[in-house]
C-alpha cells in the first residue's frame, strides 16, 4: 500500500512539473519523445549577418538558409506553438544586437546561445529554426524587407559538424529556390513532429541550390532604386503625354515632324514598361547599367515599328502588341525570373506574389492583346484575348485569376462591340457570359492540373459561394483604398481611366476625325479601358493592375490623333 502511494504522488509531481508554463525568454511544451524543435528569435539581423556567425553558419551548412517574406500582421505571433504526441517545442526569443561595435560581438554571443542550448545527445533528431522577425535600422535604411531563416533537421550530435556549401531554403507557394515565408513556420514544425498540419503555410524544404545570397544582393540593389526610376518613367510618360495634347491644341500651327514626334512618344508606354520589367534580367543592377538598358529598348523599340506606318497606321500599334506577348511568354517559360527584381511595381519576393503574372501588367497584357486584334475579324481578335486570359490563369503560367477576368471581360466586350457595333444590354450580357464561362474554365484547370497550391486554390478552398465571392471583392476594394490613402499618386490611374472613357465617348475635334477614320481603333481603345475598369475591382491592387492598362488606352487614343493629324497635313 505504501509503495502504492509513494508511486502515485512520484506520478502527481511528475505531471505538475510537466505542465507548469516556462518563464522569461523560452515558451515550452513538453511531452515525451526523442524529437525535438528549438525555434531561435533574434530580432534585427540582416540575412548576410545572420550567416556570419560561425555556430548558425554551421546549422545552415547542415540545412539550408533562405530569405524570408513577412506575411503576418504586425504585432502578430510568428506562429502558434504546434503541439502532438511524443514531442518538445522550445521557444527562445534573443536579445537584439547593439549596434555600432558592439553589434558583432552580440551576434556571435546569439550563436553561442543556440549551440549551448541544443543537446548535442546522441539519437535524438532535433529541427533547429533561427529567424530573424525585425528589423534593424540599418535594414530600414536599406528598405530590407526581407528576413534571414536557416533551418536544419538533423540528427543532434551532427547539427554543428557537417561541412558543406550552405544550400536554398524553399516551399510551395512561393516556387523560389531561396525564398519563404514566416506562415510556413508552424507547417514545418508540425510536418517535423507528425502533428496535424497548420492552417496557414506549408512544410519548408531543402533544395539542392545555393542560399540566395546573390538574390538578396541584386533584391537591395533594386530597392535602392525602386523609387527614382519608375518616377523618372513617369514624369517622362506625364511630359509626352502634355506634349501630345499641347501639339494636338495648336495642330494647325505646328510642322508635321512635330505632331509626328508627339504620336510616337505616344506609343512609346508599353515598350517603356517592358523595358523596365525585363532590365530585372541584367547581370548587375545599377545606375550605370539599368537607365542605358531602359532608354535603349524604348528608343529602339519605337524605331523599329516606325518603318511599318507606311502599311497603315493601325499596323506599328499592332506589332508592339505582338512583340509585348512573346515577351510575356518567353518571361513565362522563365519562370517570371525578372519579377524578382523588376522596375515598375513590386518585387515578387517582398511577398504579394511569389510567382506568376504580376498585378503590375495586367493592365499591359490588355492594351497589347487590343494593339494585336484591332484590325482583324471580331472572332478572330476574341480567340486570341480569350487565349491570353488563360494565359494569365492557368497554374503554371500566369496563376493571376483577377488577371484572367479582366481579359476574359475584354474580350466579352470586344466581341460584342465589334460584332453589333455598340454595346447594350445584350452586349453586356454576352460579356459577363464570356467572364463566367472562363473564369469556371480557368478554376477547373487550377484545381485539377496544378501540381502545387495557387493563389487560385486558396481561393477556390475557402469556399462560401457568391458571398465568399463579394466578400472577396469588398476586401480588394478595401486594400486598393489602402494602397491609394498611403500614395495618392495611384489615383491617376484611378481618375484617368473614366476621364479617357469620356474623351472617347465624347470626344474634341481632332480625336473624333481620327476615330471616325478607324471605327476599329475607337472600339479598342474603348474595350481597353473598359477592362482597365474591371482590373481595379477584379484585384487587391487595383490602381496597380488597371495602370498600364489607362496609359495604353490613352497613349493609343494621343497615337491614332497626332497619326490623324499628319496625314492631313501630308495630304495638303
Amino acid at each position: 500500500m505504501r509503495r502504492a502511494l509513494r508511486g502515485l504522488l512520484l506520478l502527481t509531481f511528475v505531471l505538475i512539473a510537466a505542465t507548469q508554463p516556462v518563464s522569461g525568454s523560452q515558451a515550452q511544451v513538453v511531452l515525451s519523445g526523442e524529437r525535438q524543435v528549438y525555434v531561435f528569435l533574434a530580432p534585427g539581423v540582416s540575412f548576410e549577418e545572420m550567416l556570419s556567425v560561425p555556430n548558425i553558419r554551421a546549422v545552415a551548412r547542415t540545412g539550408g538558409a533562405g530569405l524570408m517574406s513577412l506575411q503576418r500582421a504586425p504585432g502578430a505571433a510568428p506562429f502558434p506553438f504546434p503541439t502532438g504526441p511524443g514531442t518538445q517545442v522550445s521557444v527562445f526569443r534573443l536579445p537584439a544586437p547593439g549596434e555600432g561595435l558592439d553589434r558583432a560581438h552580440g551576434l556571435v554571443r546569439i550563436g553561442d546561445r543556440v549551440r549551448s542550448i541544443v543537446p548535442s545527445t546522441p539519437g535524438s533528431e532535433v529541427l533547429v529554426i533561427v529567424a530573424s522577425m525585425g528589423s534593424s535600422p540599418a535594414m530600414a535604411a536599406a528598405k530590407d524587407d526581407l528576413h534571414p531563416v536557416v533551418l536544419a533537421e538533423a540528427g543532434a550530435e551532427r547539427l554543428f559538424h557537417v561541412w558543406r556549401p550552405i544550400r536554398a531554403l524553399t516551399w510551395d507557394s512561393t516556387r523560389r529556390a531561396g525564398v519563404v515565408s514566416d506562415l510556413d513556420l508552424a507547417a514545418t514544425v508540425d510536418a517535423f513532429l507528425g502533428a496535424p498540419p497548420a492552417a496557414e503555410g506549408s512544410r519548408i524544404r531543402i533544395v539542392n541550390a545555393p542560399a540566395p545570397v546573390d538574390l538578396h544582393e541584386r533584391y537591395l540593389a533594386m530597392r535602392r532604386m525602386a523609387v527614382p526610376l519608375p518616377a523618372a518613367a513617369g514624369v517622362y510618360v506625364t511630359l509626352a503625354g502634355l506634349f501630345a495634347v499641347a501639339i494636338l491644341a495648336r495642330r494647325d500651327r505646328v510642322p508635321p515632324r512635330l505632331m509626328s514626334l508627339a504620336g510616337w512618344l505616344s506609343l512609346t508606354v508599353p515598350i517603356l514598361a517592358v523595358a523596365l520589367l525585363a532590365a530585372g534580367h541584367l547581370p548587375t543592377l545599377s545606375y550605370a547599367t539599368v537607365l542605358p538598358f531602359v532608354i535603349g529598348v524604348t528608343v529602339a523599340g519605337t524605331l523599329a515599328v516606325v518603318p511599318l506606318r507606311r502599311f497603315g497606321t493601325l499596323t506599328p500599334p499592332a506589332a508592339i502588341g505582338a512583340g509585348v506577348l512573346v515577351f510575356f511568354a518567353v518571361e513565362a517559360a522563365l519562370g517570371w525570373t525578372a519579377a524578382l527584381t523588376p522596375f515598375l511595381g513590386g518585387s515578387e519576393l517582398d511577398g504579394g506574389r511569389f510567382y506568376g503574372l504580376p498585378n503590375e501588367f495586367i493592365g499591359l497584357l490588355i492594351g497589347a492583346s487590343l494593339y494585336l486584334v484591332a484590325g482583324w475579324k471580331p472572332w478572330s481578335g476574341f480567340v486570341v484575348i480569350v487565349s491570353v486570359a488563360m494565359f494569365a490563369g492557368l497554374p503554371g503560367i500566369g496563376a493571376n485569376l483577377g488577371g484572367a477576368v479582366s481579359l476574359f471581360a475584354a474580350g466579352g466586350l470586344w466581341l460584342a462591340l465589334r460584332s453589333r457595333g455598340r454595346l447594350g444590354w445584350r452586349g453586356l450580357a454576352l460579356a459577363g457570359a464570356v467572364v463566367v464561362v472562363g473564369t469556371g474554365a480557368v478554376l477547373l484547370a487550377n484545381r485539377f492540373l496544378a501540381s502545387t497550391p495557387t493563389h487560385i486554390t486558396r481561393f477556390e478552398e475557402a469556399g462560401g459561394g457568391l458571398g465568399h465571392v463579394l466578400r472577396t471583392i469588398g476586401d480588394r476594394l478595401l486594400v486598393g483604398w489602402r494602397l491609394i490613402v498611403r500614395n495618392p499618386f495611384a489615383l491617376v490611374p484611378v481618375l484617368g481611366v473614366p476621364a479617357s472613357l469620356f474623351a472617347v465617348l465624347r470626344p474634341a475635334t481632332p480625336v473624333r476625325e481620327a476615330l471616325e477614320r478607324h471605327p476599329e481603333w475607337r472600339d479598342a481603345i474603348l474595350v481597353i479601358l473598359l477592362a482597365s475598369a474591371v482590373a481595379y475591382l477584379a484585384n487587391d491592387s487595383g490602381a496597380a493592375a488597371c495602370g498600364l492598362g489607362f496609359g495604353l488606352g490613352l497613349g493609343g487614343l494621343l497615337y491614332v490623333s497626332c497619326a490623324g493629324q499628319t496625314w492631313k497635313m501630308d495630304a495638303t
